[in-house]
């Protein structure tokens, strides 16, 4: 029986089955494109496939520093690609990878390794890497990566725990710090102020981009993040910012042409924009007006706050809007307030980060400067 030392790489795409479940030619598709991706980088770092069942792939490898590399390099590939799913649906994969002696059986691997490998990838987050401890020492001080101790954990049919390490895709830059922000907070508050951040920390270059997903700071390589949201994230430390406060505002000429609004109830004249949160109903309710109709609503959604206003900027319509992101445009008299009722939203802003990050400089001066500002 040919045995030999092997470096096994597991992968496997998260929550395949229900996406299989919503759209299963899409799904299949999407995991062709996958794989085809991976199978190339498998063999640009020598690697041999010598396994593949449904979604999953197992490779092998004469080093590991090589395996890593695989590993990284389709990560960030992966992470590029486009793919045709259906909306809100992402297609990650989980990459687990273990060095050991292997069974050779024609061109089938067998042995502990090869079950280790399977169960490191079924630790790794979607998008992640998780490598034993054995690979660990072959590639510490090789490669440009970051690698986050995870402590020894129990696993299926391995008698023992086994001390496994989390892979970074970046390795950690002092001086720039990545932000990623909900948009109109980014563009109307975040993005006027960062030059008084960046006067008081000359060295630290701030990358700041505006999004409405929830991004994986490991993965997609972000430091800190500000969200919307109730502050409980899994793994990540929150820090409360501000309310989520809103009202209806207009624009000065739409308020001329309406001739006034004397009463709340007046706005039902106007266009009212719709909102996916209900706010509308909630605003209406502060002062008795309960299951109204909004039967003046533009055909229009926009997505972000930013968006809506300026819509109404242009006379379209009244939006309800925050008027914490719009203070300039209400102080100069560009939106109007026509009613002193402001409501709270059960969300907040917050600034969150991995637990492990706390530890940065870069960070810590960031959310020092942060809550000072919005003091």
């Amino acid at each position: 029986m040919e045995r030999r030392l092997a470096v096994i790489l597991a992968a496997d795409a998260a929550g395949y089955s229900h996406l299989m479940e919503i759209d299963e030619e899409r799904a299949h598709r999407a995991l062709r494109a996958r794989h085809a991706v991976i199978e190339r980088i498998i063999a640009k770092f020598s690697g041999r496939i010598f396994g593949a069942a449904g979604d999953s792939i197992m490779a092998e490898f004469g080093s590991a520093v090589e395996a890593v590399r695989a590993a990284a390099e389709i990560q960030s590939a992966l992470a590029e690609q486009s793919l045709d799913l259906p909306e809100g649906h992402r297609m990650l994969f989980r990459i687990g990878i273990n060095i050991g002696d292997v069974i050779v059986d024609g061109g089938t691997l067998y042995g502990d390794a090869v079950n280790l490998a399977s169960r490191l990838e079924a630790l790794a987050e979607p998008g992640g890497i998780c490598i034993s401890a054995n690979v660990h020492e072959h590639v510490v001080q090789k490669l440009p990566l970051e690698f986050q101790d995870l402590g020894d954990h129990a696993v299926k049919n391995i008698s023992k725990p086994v001390h496994i390490y989390h892979v970074g895709l970046r390795k950690y830059d002092e001086n720039l710090l990545s932000v990623t922000s909900v948009e109109t907070f980014a563009t109307n508050w975040l993005t006027p102020r960062l030059a008084t951040f960046q006067e008081r920390h000359p060295s630290i270059m701030v990358r700041l981009e505006a999004m409405g997903r929830v991004v994986s700071f490991e993965r997609d390589g972000y430091d800190v993040g500000i969200r919307s949201g109730l502050g409980n994230w899994p793994g990540l430390k929150a820090h409360w910012l501000l309310p989520i406060e809103f009202t209806p505002l207009c624009s000065p000429q739409l308020l001329a042409r309406a001739g006034g609004l004397k009463t709340p109830a007046d706005l039902l004249r106007l266009p009212l924009f719709d909102d996916r949160e209900g706010w509308w109903q909630q605003w209406f309710a502060q002062i008795g007006e309960r299951d109204i109709k909004l039967t003046h609503t533009p055909n229009f959604q926009a997505i972000t706050q930013a968006m809506l206003a300026q819509a109404v900027l242009a006379g379209h319509g009244v939006a309800l809007l925050m008027p914490f992101l719009f203070a300039p445009e209400i102080e100069a008299g560009r939106l109007v307030q026509p009613f002193d009722l402001v409501c709270r939203s059960e969300l907040s802003y917050w600034l969150v980060y991995p637990e492990e990050y706390e530890k940065f400089a870069k960070v810590q001066a960031f959310r020092e400067w942060l809550l000072q500002e919005l003091r």
